[in-house]
């Protein structure tokens, strides 16, 4: 190529990265309002029986009545989830109750699929690309559908703007440094797990900010230190295979991106920025953790939150990832391709390519399973084409975005459930970089490859909302106190009435749900034990607590116990069954007054 044309192929580059923000805002505003009554119906359909939501709606009922934060009895979620949520309906003025808290989640849905969409057009300046980003964010986040008002939303969304804010990071060191470091606070005040992927992800970037010298001390050890922080975070577990299967992959991908990051010839990075990422980080935990236990959290709470029982939870429940030898033996030998081309160099237009739509098809074909297999093509993102281009991120960027998907990707232990979709949706903007590079490598007569990864997209989403339009128009209105709008299968909401019917008849005014089933005591007005809200609080509970719990209710009238064996045994899961002095009270002291489906009400016996 000459001079000429080279100057010429430039210029053509800056012109289509310039876009008009007339053309992306009407554009995003359209797809935004054709996925919203899509999103109304997904959100609206259906409950589930093991009742997640009843948790959060409950525990945000009772933080809002001036219970405090970071009990034992509702030990997983720490408190940022509860001020911002629980500040939300006291501003607004509402309850938590089903129905408010799906337009909430409905909200948030919608803010992460944008935005998902919006980095993506900032990484390629490709408004086609970036319009398919969000098409697909938001098929996938359609998971938080199952889950409505779960911590999930807000973390979802809270990584989806720590994606972004490190894409302004070399612009705007300092004050996108503070963002950062206040999100992975966040984070970590909403699941500890969350924060702690975060903040190895933001170290890795942290320690490729360095000069040449500090970047050859540093950049190594904690590279070192990420990759194998996937066995690190299993190891309780790892002798199980698909835990094994899953660290070997974590930590292989991970590996991938270390070994890019640290071979890579040092591009114009952004400064560590050290004191402000600290920063931001401290002033969210001076917030935070200040309002809680100005709520009345102890210092013991907080300790035993952060430190305490995650390292307990992998006992408590677990829920295996579909993982196999043949993935490990795929991210095996894309750490050796990462390794090979260190000394090769250019990575091939073609193979770049097919990585970034490999990579979206996976996430939107199967997130709950195949994106493992998109795991390890994630260091792709890191290596830029040679020579920069209108269109081509940062270097930052491009090691943010690769590690914090790889890294977050660990969130589907030990609950491999709704935690994968979510973890699938870091990878959107990663399978986009790689796929706009490949595209730029082969110059503007490419471009047309875009429309395939597009339409796919596209008719992924009305499909999706064909099936939900026909499972909406198959159920009806829950018609139940804060459930009005919740629609469920006929026979579901007729055996919920005829449960919650049959309370008055039977003297119930004190009720218990074993396991947990929270949302029983949204739709009454029951009074129930806040030591017994979370689903297995037979685990939890410890037999001091238990003691207490059983003298209390020898003498408490109108006591009744909705038992559910079925969801027993869901959350046994091949382990022993259930035990204690709670457990024994309840059926040494209780009979059947009734059965509705797989609800069974006990009333005391007589004596």
């Amino acid at each position: 190529m000459t001079v000429a044309d080279a100057a010429l192929e430039t210029r053509r580059e800056a012109a289509a990265a310039s876009v008009k923000p007339a053309i992306a805002f009407l554009s995003f505003a359209g797809v935004t309002c054709a996925l919203a009554p899509l999103a109304y119906v997904r959100m609206f359909s259906g409950f589930q029986p093991y009742d997640d939501e009843g948790i959060f709606l409950v525990a945000l009922r009772d933080y809002l009545a001036g219970h405090p934060l970071m009990t034992s009895f509702v030990p997983l979620y720490g408190p940022f989830y509860f001020e911002v949520y629980g500040g939300l309906f006291k501003l607004l003025g509402i309850a938590p109750t089903h129905d408010s808290g799906r337009w909430l989640t409905l909200i948030v849905w919608l803010l992460a699929s944008v935005a998902g969409g919006l980095i993506v057009l900032r990484l390629s300046r490709s408004v086609l690309l970036a319009l398919a980003a969000q098409l697909l964010t938001f098929v996938v986040l359609g998971a938080l559908a199952i889950e409505p008002t779960s911590t999930y939303g807000l973390s979802t969304l809270l990584l989806v703007a720590l994606t972004g804010t490190a894409t302004f990071r070399s612009a705007r060191p300092r004050v996108t440094a503070v963002v950062i470091g206040g999100i992975v606070m966040a984070l970590f005040l909403i699941k500890v797990n969350l924060g702690l992927f975060a903040a190895a992800a933001t170290g890795l970037a942290w320690a490729a900010s360095f000069d040449a010298f500090g970047r050859r001390l540093v950049l190594p050890v904690v590279g070192t230190l990420v990759s194998v922080l996937p066995v690190l975070v299993m190891w309780s577990l790892i002798r199980q295979t698909w835990v094994l299967e899953f660290a070997i992959v974590a930590s292989c991908s991970v590996a991938a991106i270390a070994v890019t990051a640290v071979t890579s010839t040092r591009p114009a990075m952004p400064s560590p920025a050290t004191g402000w990422l600290g920063a931001g980080a401290a002033a969210v935990a001076a917030v935070c953790i200040g309002t809680a236990l100005a709520g009345g959290s102890r210092p013991t709470d907080i300790v035993n939150f952060l430190f305490v029982f995650p390292l307990r939870f992998p006992t408590v429940f677990t829920f295996p990832l579909n993982a196999n030898v043949a993935v490990v033996g795929w991210a095996i030998f894309m750490l050796a391709t990462a390794v090979a081309v260190t000394r090769i160099g250019e990575i091939p237009a073609p193979f770049r390519i097919g990585a970034g739509i490999f990579s979206w098809l996976t996430i939107l074909l199967a997130p709950a399973s195949v994106f493992l297999l998109a795991l390890p093509l994630s260091w792709l993102a890191v290596r830029a084409p040679a020579g920069r281009g209108a269109r081509s991120p940062d270097s930052y960027a491009r090691l943010m975005v690769a590690s914090l998907a790889t890294i977050e990707a660990l969130q589907a232990y030990p609950v491999a459930g709704t935690q994968t979709y979510l973890a699938a949706v870091g990878l959107v903007p990663v399978g986009a970089i790689v796929l706009n590079d490949g595209i730029r490598q082969l110059r503007a007569s490419a471009r047309w490859i875009l429309g395939a990864p597009a339409a796919l997209n596209v008719a992924a989403a009305a499909l999706s909302g064909f099936v939900a339009f026909t499972n909406f128009n198959a159920t009806m209105p829950l018609d139940l106190p804060g459930a009005y709008s919740t629609r469920v299968v006929p026979q579901q909401g007729e055996t919920l009435r005829e449960l919650i019917g049959s309370l008055p008849a039977n003297h119930c005014s004190y009720l218990v749900t074993y396991p947990g089933m929270d949302s029983f005591y949204v739709w009454t007005d029951q009074q129930s034990s806040i030591e017994m809200r979370y689903g297995q609080w037979y685990l939890l509970l410890t037999p001091g607590e238990q003691t207490a719990l059983v003298q209390q209710f020898q003498h408490q009238p109108g006591l009744c116990v909705i038992e559910n064996s079925k969801l027993i045994d869901f959350w046994t899961k091949g382990r022993p069954p259930p035990s204690g002095q709670l457990v024994d009270f309840i059926d040494s002291r209780f009979v059947p007054a009734g059965t509705y489906g797989d609800y069974e009400l006990l009333v005391r016996a007589s004596s």
